[in-house]
């Protein structure tokens, strides 16, 4: 299996030296008050920003991929059946539709009202207000339409593969390490089930004091349930 965040890596050293070069036009080409200040400013920040999210993000992912496949204890490595895994794609794929359906009933019915409020009630500028309120509800319902087909579409080109390990998961060609910059691990249990999966706990700090926890599902291929039930007491859950 490839280890993207290899490649992520090169791309932000590749995107740093474009920022070199923004500066390099800032100073020598574009007058100082005419932009040039301004884009060196801007390509300094880029490139900066460029080696954080390198080394505090990537590189410690590209680590934790490689510890993850060469780990001499590795607790599950499960290559899934086509079939089988593209029945668990169009599941999720119509789980993603009805979460979707259901949102857009509320948000889009919000909208609505207002647009209707603005419309018939609101003499200056209500109507064009109305009609924008409207498009946005109009984008949404597109957005909400298409995003299911493409994550779907998206995933099934993903490695149909799972790595487990003490040292972190790797699914769909993506790797969780279970410590992180920003992120953290808080457990894994499994899920009984005509179709079980083990369900892996993480959160990612999104602001001060803000955790926003995420799960990441992993299906259990069939035979392979009795692996599967031990590997929540072997990570300490």
């Amino acid at each position: 299996m490839e280890n993207i965040s290899k490649k992520r890596i090169i791309q932000c050293f590749l995107f740093a030296g474009f920022s070199i070069f923004l500066f390099l036009v800032g100073l020598t080409v574009i007058p100082c008050f005419d932009g040039g200040c301004a884009l060196m400013f801007l390509s300094i920040f880029l490139f900066f920003s460029s080696l954080a999210v390198a080394g505090l993000i990537f590189y410690p992912m590209s680590r934790a991929f490689d510890a993850v496949v060469t780990d001499a204890n590795l607790l599950a490595h499960w290559t899934y059946d086509p079939a089988w895994y593209d029945r668990i794609l169009k599941r999720e794929y119509e789980e993603h539709k009805e979460r979707n359906a259901a949102l857009l009933v509320i948000i889009d019915g919000m909208f609505l009202l207002f647009a209707l409020f603005f419309i018939l009630f609101v003499p200056e500028g209500g109507v064009e207000t109305g009609f924008v309120l409207l498009g946005i509800a109009a984008f949404m319902f597109v957005v909400a339409k298409i995003t299911p087909g493409f994550f779907r579409d998206r995933k099934a080109k993903m490695p149909a593969e799972a790595w487990i390990s003490t040292k972190g998961l790797i699914y769909e060609g993506a790797v969780y390490p279970y410590s992180g910059f920003l992120y953290g691990f808080t457990g894994v249990s499994y899920q009984e089930g005509d179709e079980p999966a083990l369900l892996f706990r993480f959160y990612q700090i999104t602001g001060a004091k803000i955790y926003d926890p995420f799960t990441i599902t992993v299906p259990v291929p069939k035979g392979e349930e009795k692996k599967a039930r031990e590997i929540p007491a072997q990570l300490g859950y």
